[in-house]
């Protein structure tokens, strides 16, 4: 119970959060996955699982930090008296980096434990559901195929650590569960191969305030930078709004500004998608999958594609927007940042990535 102890000592307030996050709407309208109750109860027997099937200390590790963000994104509907949490795997991994922060773990070990907490609903939908298939899952973690041997394991953990309605227990097949980690308990990672090419994308993925831009404006070399805000920003100043707030708050209430915004952004990205021949740099969150695929798919055949992630704790975020509110008007409220958060999947060499780094 060493690693246990070691996150209750440091960590007294997300444990009091981590007990008032119930997973119900009230006592007559309970969450049939989740009889338990709350959110550290469910962390605990979880844990216990850890301990039982003698798990790593990355396992460990991501049990007791995988349901962290749904403290942030608890979200209660009153009309059909339910609760949902929506998409709160991204916002447990950047509260996450605080805690492991704290720790002697090393880098590699924190970057296995964000992405078993980012992942995990892939494992336990397939589990629960079949899907995504067990060939779709299998294509996904290409090239990374190892961290399914800790992922699968945690899922195990996570699945038999919680109380399930009579109505519901026919979605956990423990015999399944077992066949599954068995299935990848030798698996190894395949070989990328990048083909070589003259010139490079470099995609930064990170959250408002994750020091992107910093990175951008030390390591340009002549590249070609696309960022939306640069757009909000130059039509803002077109219209006496010298900040980045004051622009953008003025463009939420004119369409005919967001209209130019967008024809502005519009003709940055043709000008990189034409561009074939020099290094780019895409300077947008790109949290999600979906975001990187619209750069990736028109720059995969001409050049090296690369992607950093900037791992930026959610508290750093805070104090950082507050920092950059005073000096120059540009933040984004706690709200906004959960917000974006709830959409960030970590990068996965599977998505045509040729190479990814991290920056803390």
């Amino acid at each position: 119970m060493k690693i246990l102890n070691e996150f209750i000592k440091k960590n007294h307030d997300l444990v009091d959060q981590m007990k008032a996050c119930s997973y119900s709407y009230d006592k007559d309208n309970l969450n049939l996955h989740h009889l338990e109750g709350d959110v550290w109860t469910h962390t605990m027997m979880a844990y216990t699982n850890t301990v039982k099937y003698k798990c790593s200390n990355i396992v460990k590790w991501a049990v007791i930090l995988h349901d962290i963000g749904r403290i942030y994104t608890r979200s209660e509907n009153k009309e059909h008296k339910r609760v949902s949490f929506g998409n709160f795997e991204g916002v447990s991994v950047f509260i996450s980096i605080d805690v492991l922060n704290k720790t002697d773990l090393t880098d590699d070990e924190k970057i296995k434990i964000f992405k078993i907490i980012s992942y995990q609903y892939i494992i336990i939908d397939h589990i629960k559901y079949k899907r995504p298939s067990l060939k779709k899952l299998l294509e996904q973690f290409k090239y990374e195929e190892n961290i399914l041997i800790e992922l699968t394991q945690y899922v195990r953990c996570d699945l038999q650590g919680r109380k399930i309605d009579e109505s519901r227990i026919h979605l956990y097949n423990k015999e399944y569960m077992q066949e599954f980690i068995d299935l990848f308990k030798s698996i190894k990672n395949k070989t990328k191969i990048t083909k070589n090419k003259k010139n490079t994308v470099t995609i930064l993925v990170g959250p408002p305030c994750s020091k992107k831009s910093t990175w951008v404006e030390k390591h340009n070399n002549g590249a070609l930078a696309i960022n939306r805000d640069s757009s909000v920003e130059e039509i803002g100043k077109q219209y006496n709004k010298n900040s980045y707030d004051e622009a953008y708050n003025y463009m939420r209430n004119n369409q005919d500004i967001k209209n130019k915004i967008d024809a502005l952004d519009l003709k940055m990205k043709n000008k990189a998608i034409n561009s074939k021949n020099i290094d780019i740099i895409i300077d947008n969150p790109n949290l999600g999958p979906i975001q990187r695929k619209v750069w990736i798919d028109v720059f995969k055949k001409t050049h090296i594609i690369n992607v950093i992630v900037f791992l930026t704790s959610f508290n750093d975020l805070q104090e950082c927007s507050k920092i950059r509110k005073e000096k120059i008007n540009k933040s984004i409220s706690k709200k906004g940042l959960i917000n974006k958060l709830k959409i960030f999947y970590f990068p996965l060499l599977s998505e045509n990535i040729d190479n990814i780094r991290y920056e803390k």
